[in-house]
């Protein structure tokens, strides 16, 4: 089966998707793209890591607020995962769910509900505004088991 999904990098942000490592902090301009760079990143993870040793990859988008998250990156995330037979979205969880794999808005306004879980991979846009414990107490240890990756923006 082949998807195609809507997006042609920019430069700069197919230079950023080749680069990154495990622990990544990008600096970037007012109207970068960095909200499709971010949602983009974590689909293609999501599609490489299906069928890998890790079963049922997940993923997350944490905006400083559970809101702006939903404002900034949650139509993004639904329009181009919509290419994906027999996606799910659930609108409540903001939360897509394709092909095994999941990819989930969060806000760290309440960090506390990312306790307990799994993650392959965290994009934690404008974590500038985000309290520092968050990932040092939460999201640092849901990566850790599955050895997963971060983008701070």
């Amino acid at each position: 089966m082949q998807v195609k999904i809507p997006y042609k990098p920019r430069d700069l942000q197919a230079e950023m998707h080749n680069k990154l490592k495990r622990w990544n902090v990008l600096v970037m301009h007012r109207r970068f793209g960095k909200t499709v760079f971010a949602i983009n990143q974590l689909i293609k993870s999501a599609v490489e890591d299906i069928g890998k040793s890790k079963p049922a990859p997940r993923y997350a988008y944490i905006a400083p607020l559970f809101k702006q998250a939903k404002t900034v990156a949650w139509d993004e995330l639904k329009r181009l995962c919509a290419v994906f037979p027999d996606v799910k979205f659930n609108e409540a969880e903001l939360r897509a769910d394709f092909l095994g794999a999941r990819i989930q808005l969060y806000g760290a306004d309440n960090y506390d509900t990312l306790r307990g879980i799994y993650l392959d991979g965290v994009v934690l846009d404008e974590f500038a505004q985000m309290n520092p414990k968050m990932f040092s107490e939460v999201v640092r240890p849901a990566l850790s088991d599955r050895k997963g990756y971060a983008i701070f923006i």
